[in-house]
């Protein structure tokens, strides 16, 4: 079985890699390991696990890895992603591919966060409010930004986290960003996120061509 570490951010993309990706990747003969970055006391402050992405950091922490598994792979958001100001997310993958200029090497860059994939599916959330008022909600920010689920964005201040966050305040529920993030899709089902999702599919076939 082919071995592929994947270097996720925060405990969000790995309880999504863990009970996501990983299932999904063991069915197609590859194990998929999620390993959450550490981040260094000099750069973040207080020493933990997660956050603070930048070149310097992904360089790091994908050497650690390379030595010890087949393939690596990325899940960072494009967003949050420190010292790149006005760059595209093919752009930072590119990037970060020269760092190592390794076969062995698959950068992803998500476009633009993580929960830009829970958009995949608006007649889940008219089902879970139980109102189809949710369903229209939801597609009607899709629709804002031309159709394309991974191009919801136009501000930090409007982009796909901020967008979910306000439509559950709007609903009376909290959103819970770890486990509303792996839950939803585990309920929407990850073939439908590839469906809607061209760049996310793109990387998910790159894995599985792996065998």
């Amino acid at each position: 079985m082919i071995r592929v570490a994947i270097s996720v951010e925060g405990q969000t993309e790995d309880e999504f890699s863990k009970k996501i990706l990983a299932p999904y990747f063991q069915e197609r003969g590859i194990q998929l390991i999620p390993i959450i970055v550490t981040t260094k006391r000099e750069k973040c402050g207080v020493k933990h696990k997660g956050g603070c992405i930048n070149l310097d950091r992904v360089k790091s922490e994908v050497s650690k890895l390379l030595s010890s598994f087949d393939y690596v792979t990325t899940f960072y958001d494009l967003y949050g992603f420190g010292k790149v100001d006005n760059i595209s997310a093919d752009e930072l993958e590119d990037k970060m591919a020269e760092l190592f200029n390794n076969q062995k090497f698959i950068p992803y860059i998500q476009k633009y966060e993580f929960e830009t994939l829970l958009f995949s599916e608006p007649l889940y959330y008219g089902d879970y409010f139980d109102n189809p008022k949710a369903t229209e909600d939801i597609e009607k920010i899709i629709s804002s930004c031309g159709g394309n689920i991974e191009d919801i964005n136009n501000s930090k201040e409007t982009a796909p986290s901020k967008r979910i966050m306000k439509f559950f305040d709007d609903y009376d529920e909290a959103f819970d960003k770890v486990f509303h993030g792996y839950s939803i899709i585990e309920e929407i089902g990850l073939q439908k996120v590839i469906e809607q999702s061209p760049r996310f599919s793109k990387w998910i076939k790159k894995i599985e061509s792996l065998v």
